[in-house]
């Protein structure tokens, strides 16, 4: 083989390489457009079924979620005193008003326990005002009214006798207690196929009063899946679990009239081909629809239809959708694979052709070209062949201006100029002895020269890292001057705490001296002992109640009161309440049926406000003596200028104390220590560090949002990571940041200095500091090494 390669032309080389290439290249794309254009049929098909699929299933997510939504409002409107649904005339216009400004409703409206109610909706088409039904308490008898633009009764369009109490739907929803839906047919009304929830209405001693509901219908469900294109041909239905229509995107109707009466229909009942073929492949595969659970996806192929979309692949996805009431619907959309590969057919044939013509082409481009590059060179070689023969007036002459004529240009003059350089070889070798004499002079003034600099530069070095020390340190101070404002407003807080603290128990104290011996007195030996048992219950330890809790907690009390059939439950609910007593109240029911429980529970709280108030005082004296803790180890420097070991997360935590203020305007502070050695460092250093990236974040979120601190160890290093939720660092000054003097800050209000400090420090401890970037999402990451002490030391 090696004789072979040896003995072929250039010529050859230059073709047959060109031409196989070319021919496996247009093979190569030919066979993967083909196989890639199946591919695309298959994703696209599936992607569109997905995207679709979601469409459908936020339309009915917010389409029958207004049902639940006007519940809702009506139930509150009810609750807050809005809604009188014993004043029909009242009701009536209440709902007329809702059904006037949401035509999407279909009816809304209420049926009380006298067998009273009214309501409105959409019940003619062609009008433009929704018509009311009033059901007159106590009677059988329910009225529906035509109304004009304002909501006055035009006409009576029906009168009904029917008893609403006896109605299945109004039986299921008061057994249930709980908002249900429906799916029924109005038959008289052409079309209306509805979806109705019902919802219970309770006092609030949560005595049924009646039934609030709202109809949307179903086929304004399926005008919407017919808006959706999925496809040429593809169709989309949905469908219950028995096999009941629910909304398709065919033609026809989703509804059947029999003898002037609407009826619902099942799926095999559409007259839809393709619908039909793919509800039975879904009976065929799952047999019992409510197996379905998750998404699923299938293809199938139909015979026996040459000339239509079902003589091609069909693709089918099959998604369950569900709400918090009780429906449980399938979506189904099919969507045929010949909508596709009409056009993917059609471009693999014209790739094909356009490979076979740039197939053609390349190899007559090839041959020819071939040719015109080998002729200049064979001139080449012989005419370097004769230079190698020591014959230097060889030339060689090429009327060409391309990169074989400039060759030749070279080649004339690389013979004319190549005995030229054998006569300056000479010359040259001289000339360099009398340079390498000079040299050694100059290396002798040079080391002196050299140990002058050297001497100028420690010197300067070493007024550098003072004047590195003082930035550092003022702008440890400018940080600080910051904080002042809020480091005192922390500090006065717990002072007025503690102040506030006193003056209660002074008050609560004098009270409780006065009303206690009287009471002592007069309490029998067991109902002392009820008292103390009660003390005992206020003293227990318990968190802080806010204003919500405590008012759960006096009604929990005031019930258990009430089953006691105890008179002013009101007042000792509250006093109980007060004193943060939970849990069990039997040992002291004796006590609260005395006829002097208020009288005895004031005293008690007056007790147990002492406590509760000394509690207070300690509280906010260890708050006090932490941000004073905070503040002296922030400030606090160490001129000694040798490491000691400290702990990472403790300065963290300092800093957060100092910075206290401004967290709580509305960040949120997620920390994530793991259990990490001790490290030799520089602590107020450090303190620097998290001030300054702590700073930072905050600002960058705007005093709002979530503040991440994680500290764990990695390799021989402590990570510390920084993160925010700010806008993030643009990749165009990312690199920037630890130069110095380099802010976003508009002027005044920042010196550039912070992060350029704090990347000297992470340096001075031998560490790395690195920042990843994104929108929405900012991350320093600070690496300390375990071992910082060998480091110095070598």
């Amino acid at each position: 083989m090696p004789n072979i390669l040896s003995n072929t032309k250039l010529r050859t080389f230059l073709v047959v390489p060109f031409v196989l290439q070319i021919i496996g290249a247009v093979g190569l794309v030919g066979y993967l457009s083909f196989r890639n254009g199946q591919q695309a049929v298959n994703d696209l098909a599936f992607k569109l079924q997905s995207d679709v699929g979601e469409r459908v299933d936020q339309h009915l997510d917010s389409y029958l979620g207004l049902a639940q939504q006007m519940n809702q409002i009506n139930l509150n409107a009810i609750d807050q005193g809005l809604l009188n649904l014993n004043n029909l005339e009242q009701s009536e216009r209440y709902f007329w008003l809702q059904a006037k400004n949401l035509k999407r409703l279909s009816y809304i409206g209420y049926y009380l326990e006298n067998r009273g109610g009214t309501g409105a909706g959409f019940f003619d088409p062609k009008d433009p005002n929704p018509s009311v039904t009033i059901h007159p308490p106590g009677g059988l008898t329910e009225y529906n009214y035509a109304t004009d633009s304002y909501g006055n009764h035009t006409k009576r369009i029906s009168k009904t006798e029917w008893d609403v109490l006896a109605e299945d739907w109004y039986v299921s929803t008061r057994k249930a207690g709980k908002p249900t839906w429906r799916i029924y047919t109005y038959q008289e009304l052409e079309g209306y196929v509805a979806a109705s929830l019902n919802v219970p209405i309770y006092t609030r001693n949560r005595k049924l009063m009646g039934i609030l509901g709202v109809d949307l219908t179903l086929p304004t469900i399926s005008d919407f899946l017919r808006e959706l294109k999925v496809s040429p041909n593809g169709k989309i239905f949905i469908l219950e679990r028995d096999g009941m229509l629910i909304a398709s995107s065919s033609s026809g109707k989703p509804y059947k009239r029999v003898k002037g009466l609407t009826q619902r229909i099942r799926v095999d009942e559409v007259q839809d081909p393709l619908i039909q073929a793919t509800n039975q492949q879904l009976q065929k595969r799952f047999r019992d629809l409510k197996t379905i659970k998750t998404n699923q996806q299938f293809d199938f192929q139909l015979d026996g239809h040459p000339f239509s979309e079902l003589a091609q692949r069909q693709f089918v996805q099959v998604t369950p959708w569900r709400d918090p009431y009780g429906l449980d619907w399938l979506i189904v959309i099919t969507v045929p694979e010949s909508d596709f590969m009409s056009q993917v057919n059609a471009n693999t044939r014209t790739t094909a052709l356009l490979c076979l013509g740039a197939l053609t082409l390349a190899m007559l481009i090839g041959i020819l070209t071939a040719r015109w590059i080998t002729r200049p060179i064979l001139n080449l070689n012989q005419a370097a062949k004769a230079i190698a023969d020591g014959n230097f007036g060889q030339t060689v002459t090429l009327n060409r201006k391309d990169e074989l004529g400039e060759l030749s240009g070279s080649f004339n003059s690389m013979a004319g100029q190549l005995q030229t350089s054998f006569d300056n070889l000479r010359s040259l070798n001289q000339a360099l002895s009398e340079k390498e004499k000079q040299l050694e002079i100059y290396n002798q003034t040079l080391e002196q020269q050299v140990q002058a600099r050297t001497q100028e530069l420690s010197e300067a070095m070493t007024q550098l890292q003072t004047a590195q020390e003082e930035i550092i340190q003022s702008e440890k101070m400018a940080a600080l001057g910051h904080l002042v404002a809020g480091i005192a407003h922390e500090i006065n807080t717990p002072l007025g705490a503690i102040q506030a603290s006193i003056g209660n128990i002074s008050s609560a104290l004098d009270r409780a001296l006065q009303e206690l011996p009287p009471l002592i007195q007069t309490l029998s030996p067991e109902r002392l002992t009820d008292f103390f048992t009660l003390l005992a219950l206020a003293r227990k330890p318990q968190t802080v109640l806010s204003s919500r809790e405590e008012r759960q907690l006096k009604r929990t009390l005031k019930q258990t009161l009430l089953e006691q059939e105890l008179t002013n439950t009101d007042k000792l609910a509250t006093l109980l309440s007060q004193m943060g007593v939970q849990g069990n109240l039997e040992p002291i029911f004796p006590l609260l049926k005395d006829p002097n429980a208020p009288f005895i529970l004031e005293t008690a709280y007056h007790l147990s406000s002492v406590q509760n108030n000394s509690q207070n005082i300690r509280l906010a004296v260890e708050r006090a003596s932490r941000i004073v803790y905070a503040l002296k180890n922030f400030v606090r420097q160490d001129a000694s200028g040798i490491p000691v070991s400290a702990s990472v997360s403790e300065g963290i935590d300092i800093v957060l104390t100092l910075y206290q203020n401004q967290i709580k305007r509305g960040i949120e502070v997620t920390k994530n220590y793991q259990d990490v050695p001790l490290i030799l460092c520089y602590p107020e250093e450090l303190a620097q560090v998290w001030s300054n990236l702590i700073s930072n974040a905050i600002q960058a979120m705007n005093y709002n949002g979530e503040l991440g601190i994680a500290v764990f160890q990695q390799n021989q290093s402590v990570v510390v990571e920084v993160s925010d939720r700010g806008s993030g660092i643009s990749e165009a000054i990312k690199d920037k940041i630890f130069q110095p003097f380099f802010t976003t800050k508009p002027a005044g209000e920042g010196s550039g200095l912070g992060l350029s400090i704090v990347h000297k420090i992470v340096e001075k401890h031998h560490g790395h500091i690195k920042v990843e970037s994104q929108s929405g999402q900012t991350i320093f990451k600070v690496s300390l090494p375990l071992n910082f002490q060998l480091l110095t030391d070598t």
